[in-house]
């Protein structure tokens, strides 16, 4: 009887790691301009805009595209060159002010990118529409440039499919 029961125990071990360690692979393209480098999902849409002082890029799914941004997953990068500090922390105070208004907690942590310490900052709250939705803030400070990574879903895609989308971006991103 013990042999069973040890051979069972180990089999439930077995099948509950193999369903906890999910091996997904996610095919990327490089993006690579203006002193910021990442990997991001190659199904993926990605634009840019730049001025004088500061560099947009949009990294959408192909869904958010299809709908007009009212259903699917968004990433805003932002560089913003001569930025100051407190600029931030007012961002920051903004956003976890949305989480409250909306009804929401929030989590405020901290994430290596790039080398540097960054905040990171997110919530699941509901859309205009009522569907779940996930917002997340990451930013940090380098030679005085200040980058702000901002990512969003909507239309009731599904977060925790979503999310390891957006940790290749964070996972990846380099700046000069």
């Amino acid at each position: 009887m013990k042999k069973y029961l040890f051979i069972l125990v180990v089999l439930s071990m077995v099948v509950m790691a193999s369903g906890c360690t999910s091996n997904q692979n996610i095919t990327t393209n490089n993006f690579s301009s203006g002193g910021m480098s990442f990997q991001y999902p190659d199904t993926w849409n990605v634009s840019t805009q730049t001025n004088e002082n500061a560099t947009q890029i949009i990294v959408a799914s192909p869904d958010f595209i299809s709908s007009n941004g009212t259903k699917g997953s968004v990433v805003i990068i932002l560089k913003i060159t001569n930025a100051s500090a407190s600029n931030m922390s007012e961002t920051r105070q903004e956003f976890a002010t949305q989480a409250q208004q909306s009804g929401q907690n929030y989590t405020n942590a901290t994430v290596n990118i790039a080398g540097i310490s960054a905040s990171d900052m997110s919530y699941v709250g509901n859309d205009t529409q009522g569907n779940t939705a996930y917002a997340r803030l990451v930013d940090f400070e380098k030679n005085n440039t200040l980058y702000l990574l901002m990512f969003a879903t909507g239309g009731g895609v599904d977060i925790e499919t979503v999310k390891p989308y957006f940790d290749v971006i964070v996972k990846s991103f380099k700046v000069e």
